[in-house]
C-alpha cells in the first residue's frame, strides 16, 4: 500500500485528527444506525404517528426531497416538540453494542494512536472500540481546555462535535443548532453559544492535519456541515486528507477548494480496516503483542488462554463446576477504569443495574483503587427513626460514631476521617430505601461536601437498582443525586463469559455461547448456574433456572409490588409480561429513562427483561418466558 508521506508522518507524531462521519458507524452493523436522509424520513413518519397536521408533514417531506435537511430537521423539531423529538433520537442512536458488531474498522482506527478523535456522530461506536477513551462535548469548557494538555495515545478523547445522545441538550441537528454552535454570519463572533469550542476547532484546523473518513462528499447534508469546518482550511500549508472508496469522488474535487488530499481504498469494511492497519504499520512498524496491554484489556484481568479451535456446544459429560468459594471473580477492568475516570472528573456517579446485575461487585472493585480511603454508607430502612439514629446507622462502627447525632456532625465526621487518610476520599452510598426526609437531607449535605472548598477531594458513588433510579427523578434540585452522571452496568458479553470460564478451566470456547443465551448475560444468573451440578449447554441451563427459586421469586415480587402500589391494567407488570409472551411489542427501555412508574423499567431492574440489539424490550432469556407463563397461569399466584 502507498500512503502520503505527510499523512504517515502526522500519524507517527500523533498530530493527525481523525474526523469520523456517519458511514463508519453505519458499517458496524447493517441497519443499526440510519443514514441522515433516513433519519429525517423517520421523523416525518413519527409526525404521522403522532397525528400532526398533514401540511406540516408534507413540508418536512418536501424539504427532505429537496436535500434541505437542516430545515427539515428544524420543522420536525418545532412540530414534535423537544420531548418527542429527543425521544426519537434516543431510539435511533442510544443503543448498546450488539454481540455481532463488526468493529474491525474502529479498532484499526485506534491503531493509529490518535490523542483525539473528532466526530459529528451522536452514537457510542468509537467508544466501543476504545472503552477507556473519554467523551467530550462542546459545552464542557474545562474538558476542552484540558484536552491539549491531557489527551494522549494512552488517554485519548472523543470530541463529539455535534453532541452525544447521552446528553441531548448538546445535540446539533437542526439549522438553529448550527447557529448555536458555529454562530451566524450576520452576528458578531460572540453570538455563538459554544465560543470556546468554535475557537478551539478553528485553531486545530489551522494547525493540525485532519483525516476525514465515513463521509460522502456528494451528500448535500454533509457538505452543509463541513462548510463551517473545511471551508476555513483554505490556504493552509499542511494538507488534510479524506479516505474515500475508489471511484466515489473525483480526485480533484476537494483539493482546490478545501486543501484536502484524496486517499483511496478498495472497498468498505475489511479492505478499509486493512488500509488503516497498514497506515498504522507504516507509521509505527509492524504491530507487536504487548503483554501488559493485553492483560489490561482482558475483562477478567487474567492471562490470555492459548489459541484453540472454536466449536459449537455439543452434548457430553457435564464439566466439573466450582463451589461458590472457588468461583473466579468477574472482574471488568475497562468498566472499572471508566467509572473511576468519571469520579475523578465529575466527582459523583450513579451506577445502576438490575438486581444482582453486578453493581456492588463493580463498586467494590472501584473502591479498591482508593485503598483505605473509602467510606461505605448504607441508609437504614427504618421509617420512624430519628435524625440521630439515622446518622449513627450510616457511619456504623467507625471511630467516633457515637458523636454523630446530626447531619452536620456527619459531615464533620466524614471530613475528619478523610483528612486522616489522604487527599482523595471515595464515599459509596448503597441505597436500599429508607425515610425520604432523611435521605433528602443526606443528599443535600453530601452535595455541600462536594461543592465546598476542602483540602480533601470527595468522590461520591451511588450504587443500586430500582430505588436508586427513583432518586434521579424525585430528589430536590440541590442534592448529590440530582443530575448526577449515571451509567448502567452492561450485561456480560459472550467473550466475557468465555474468559470467566477459561479462568476457572471450564472450557469457555465450548460453553460460553450457551451460557450467554440461557442467562442473557446476567451476572447473578451466571453465578447461580455455576454453583450447581449439571451440563452447561443452553437447554440444561434453562431447565436449571426454571426449576430454581430466583426467577419465580422475581416475577412474584413484581406482581406483589404492583398490588401494594396500586399499579393495575397497562401500568402493571402483569400486562407487560402477558404482551411479551404473546409476541407483542411493549415500551422500549431507553426512552423511559429509568422512570420506575413504567412497568417495563421495574421488570428491567428485577432482571426479567432487557433491551435487544434493536432497542426493543424483550424477556431476558427463555427461562424467564417459561417461568412467567407458569406464574401467570396460576390464579393463586396473581396479586
Amino acid at each position: 500500500m502507498n500512503f502520503p508521506r505527510e499523512l504517515v508522518e502526522a500519524v507517527r507524531r500523533h498530530q493527525v485528527v481523525p474526523f469520523v462521519g456517519a458511514g463508519i458507524s453505519m458499517g458496524v452493523k447493517r441497519g443499526m444506525f440510519p443514514s441522515w436522509p433516513r433519519l429525517l424520513e423517520g421523523l416525518a413518519e413519527r409526525m404521522q404517528e403522532e397525528s400532526l397536521p398533514e401540511p406540516a408533514i408534507k413540508e418536512v417531506n418536501q424539504r427532505i426531497a429537496q436535500g434541505d435537511y437542516l430545515t427539515a430537521a428544524e420543522l420536525a423539531f418545532k412540530d414534535l416538540g423537544a420531548y418527542r423529538f429527543n425521544r426519537f433520537l434516543r431510539e435511533r442512536f442510544r443503543v448498546r453494542r450488539p454481540s455481532d458488531a463488526d468493529l474491525s474498522v474502529i479498532q484499526a482506527l485506534w491503531k493509529l494512536r490518535p490523542p483525539v478523535v473528532m466526530t459529528p456522530n451522536y452514537d457510542d461506536v468509537l467508544l466501543w472500540g476504545r472503552e477507556d477513551a473519554e467523551a467530550v462535548s462542546n459545552d464542557q469548557d474545562d474538558e476542552l481546555n484540558l484536552m491539549d494538555a491531557e489527551a494522549s495515545p494512552e488517554t485519548p478523547r472523543v470530541w463529539y462535535l455535534h453532541g452525544t445522545v447521552h446528553r441531548l441538550a448538546t445535540l446539533v441537528l437542526a439549522g438553529a443548532d448550527y447557529k448555536r454552535l458555529y454562530g451566524d454570519g450576520s452576528q458578531p463572533t460572540g453570538y455563538s453559544q459554544y465560543t470556546n469550542a468554535l475557537v478551539r476547532l478553528r485553531e486545530w484546523i489551522r494547525s493540525k492535519p485532519f483525516l476525514y473518513m465515513g463521509f460522502s462528499f456528494s451528500d448535500p447534508y454533509v457538505l452543509k456541515q463541513l462548510e463551517h469546518v473545511i471551508g476555513i482550511t483554505r490556504g493552509r500549508q499542511m494538507p488534510s486528507f479524506a479516505l474515500m472508496k475508489k471511484g466515489s469522488i473525483d480526485r480533484g474535487a476537494l483539493w482546490p477548494k478545501y486543501n484536502i488530499q484524496l486517499v483511496e481504498y478498495e472497498d468498505h469494511g475489511a479492505p478499509l480496516a486493512e488500509f488503516l492497519r497498514g497506515l498504522g504499520e507504516a507509521a509505527f512498524g509492524p504491530s507487536r503483542v504487548s503483554l501488559s496491554t493485553d492483560l489490561e484489556a482482558l475483562p477478567f484481568g487474567i492471562a490470555p488462554a492459548p489459541p484453540q479451535a472454536m466449536s459449537p456446544p455439543i452434548p457430553g459429560p457435564a464439566p466439573v463446576v466450582p463451589t461458590p468459594e472457588a468461583l473466579p471473580i468477574v472482574a471488568r477492568p475497562a468498566l472499572e477504569q471508566e467509572y473511576a475516570r468519571i469520579l475523578q472528573g465529575q466527582h459523583r456517579l450513579v451506577l445502576l443495574s438490575p438486581e444482582d446485575g453486578g453493581t456492588r461487585a463493580l463498586a467494590r472493585r472501584v473502591a479498591a483503587r482508593y485503598g483505605n480511603r473509602v467510606t461505605w454508607l448504607a441508609p437504614p430502612n427504618v421509617p420512624d427513626c430519628t435524625e440521630a439514629e439515622y446518622c449513627r446507622a450510616l457511619v456504623g462502627d467507625d471511630t467516633g460514631a457515637n458523636t454523630v447525632t446530626s447531619f452536620d456532625a456527619l459531615v464533620e465526621h466524614l471530613r475528619a476521617k478523610a483528612a486522616r487518610l489522604g487527599r482523595e476520599h471515595l464515599i459509596i452510598l448503597r441505597y436500599e430505601w429508607g425515610p425520604f426526609d432523611h435521605l433528602t437531607a443526606l443528599g443535600r449535605h453530601l452535595r455541600r461536601m462536594m461543592d465546598e472548598p476542602s483540602k480533601v477531594q470527595f468522590h461520591f458513588l451511588i450504587a443500586g437498582g430500582e430505588r436508586s433510579a427513583w432518586l434521579l427523578h424525585n430528589m430536590q434540585s440541590f442534592s448529590v443525586f440530582k443530575d448526577a452522571p449515571r451509567r448502567e452496568v452492561p450485561d456480560l458479553t459472550v467473550e466475557e463469559i468465555r474468559q470467566f470460564l477459561d479462568s476457572g478451566g471450564h472450557g469457555g470456547a465450548r460453553w460460553a455461547q450457551g451460557l450467554h443465551e440461557a442467562t442473557g448475560g446476567h451476572p447473578g444468573l451466571l453465578r447461580e448456574v455455576m454453583i450447581t451440578d449439571g451440563a452447561l449447554d443452553a437447554e440444561s441451563i434453562t431447565g436449571k433456572l426454571v426449576r430454581g427459586p430466583s426467577l419465580r421469586g422475581a416475577v412474584l415480587e413484581c406482581l406483589r409490588e404492583d398490588e401494594r402500589n396500586g399499579y393495575t391494567g397497562e401500568r402493571g407488570c402483569q400486562s407487560v409480561l402477558t404482551k411479551l409472551l404473546d409476541g407483542q411489542r411493549v415500551e422500549d427501555l431507553e426512552p423511559l429513562d429509568h422512570r420506575v412508574e413504567y412497568p417495563e423499567v421495574r421488570l428491567y431492574f428485577a432482571g426479567l427483561v432487557r433491551s435487544d440489539a434493536a432497542g426493543r424490550t424483550v424477556p431476558r432469556c427463555k427461562a424467564v418466558e417459561q417461568v412467567a407463563r407458569k406464574v401467570l397461569a396460576r390464579k393463586d399466584a396473581r396479586p
